[in-house]
């Protein structure tokens, strides 16, 4: 390589490489960015039943998500999802579920307050930052004759 070449050269690398530093900040911006959209882990339906006056009216077809609070805590919710799924089953079939002035529908915020006692009993505090419930499904049971 010339004398001549090596000075175009060189202003070239020094600029490359810096155009490079200034671009690996957005780029580490970007992968953090992409870390904080958690995907909610769902678990499994549960029908649970709603009981009027000790008298089976109907099931809600209930879904769960858990909102992870970090990336690394969707594989700690996912190894305990048995333990998880049994404690909201037999917590939505000890009480009853629905609304006091209205049999039809299920009290959702009394269900939430419900299932994140249980599920603080299972997983360390800080795991889940938010418990939702997909919309309510609704199963009548047939007639008996």
């Amino acid at each position: 390589m010339t004398a001549q070449a090596k000075r175009r050269f060189v202003p070239r690398a020094i600029l490359a490489s810096a155009l490079v530093a200034l671009a690996s900040p957005g780029e580490a911006a970007e992968s953090a960015a992409k870390a904080q959209d958690l995907v909610d882990v769902e678990v499994p339906a549960i029908f649970a039943p709603m009981v009027v006056q000790q008298r089976l009216e109907s099931y809600a077809y209930i879904t769960v998500l858990l909102t992870p609070a970090g990336a690394d805590k969707t594989l700690i919710i996912r190894e305990k999802m048995p333990y998880l799924r049994d404690a909201f089953l037999r917590e939505l079939n000890k009480g009853t579920i629905i609304k006091s002035d209205d049999p039809k529908a299920v009290d959702t915020a009394a269900v939430k307050t419900r299932l994140l006692a249980r599920l603080n009993q299972i997983l360390a505090p800080g795991t889940v930052s938010e418990l939702k419930l997909e919309p309510i499904q609704y199963t009548a049971i047939q007639p008996q004759s």
